[in-house]
């Protein structure tokens, strides 16, 4: 855990633990969901999931590269590459209030879609109107790079092994660095302390523990992981798989 340090002339330095990021649910930003969560609801997540779903329509249209999707608290934002760019294009829908972040998306996906359409029934070509559009929300100063999604290796985990995680008090993440094998004998000395029966503990659930040290320890002698591209904090878009995955 990383500490902050504050020091006063003739006093002994104090430490306290640095502020711990709040979990926020991935689809409307709601705060204080619970930290193995990733949405707060999965009424929340099949909605983001259509209202992304419904995004690929304009993305097709302009022939996208790649797509990021963001929001704050008072606009949503869609950052689209087109394989025929250069430069990113940015559509901008400024947040309703008591809307949630995918019904203000899907508002701007149907605002520049109507744009679109009505640039076609004026006699204007397909091409043209997504040339229009892409041009019209050029946006300077932002890095294709910065919305391509970069590969990001999971730890693949059978339903067993993740049982085995919940008992040694772990998260996926503790898997992902060259010292796991450490991190597992640490926190199996931790839990240890606990439900050893000298001090109190019950047995059979020091034995499940101690199963669950030695799997975990197998399998980081032979890791396994699963890789998917993805960006921080935002969602992203790949036009090749035509596919929307979650921020990391």
């Amino acid at each position: 855990m990383k500490t902050s340090t504050a020091q006063a002339p003739g006093k002994k330095i104090m430490r306290g633990p640095a502020p711990v990021k709040e979990k926020r649910c991935l689809a409307c930003g709601k705060p204080g969901i619970d930290a193995r969560r990733r949405y707060c609801s999965k009424e929340c997540r099949e909605y983001i999931d259509w209202v992304l779903s419904l995004s690929k329509g304009l993305l097709r249209a302009v022939n996208a590269r790649y797509a990021a999707f963001s929001f704050t608290d008072d606009r949503v934002i869609l950052d689209v590459f087109p394989v025929w760019s250069k430069h990113i294009s940015r559509f901008v829908h400024r947040r309703t209030k008591g809307n949630k972040p995918a019904k203000d998306l899907k508002n701007l996906v149907i605002r520049f879609g109507q744009e679109w359409h009505n640039i076609v029934n004026n006699n204007r070509s397909k091409s043209y109107a997504s040339l229009y559009l892409v041009n019209k929300n050029h946006k300077e100063g932002i890095h294709p790079n910065s919305i391509r999604p970069a590969k990001n290796p999971r730890p693949r985990l059978s339903k067993e092994e993740k049982g085995c995680l919940d008992m040694l008090k772990l998260q996926t993440t503790d898997l992902t660095s060259d010292g796991c094998e450490g991190t597992i004998k640490t926190a199996y000395k931790r839990m240890a302390k606990v439900y050893h029966p000298d001090v109190g503990g019950d047995e059979e659930t020091f034995k499940k523990l101690n199963d669950a040290h030695e799997q975990m320890l197998s399998w980081a002698e032979h890791p396994q992981y699963t890789s998917r591209k993805a960006l921080q904090d935002c969602w992203s878009y790949d036009g090749a798989a035509s596919r929307w995955s979650p921020p990391l």
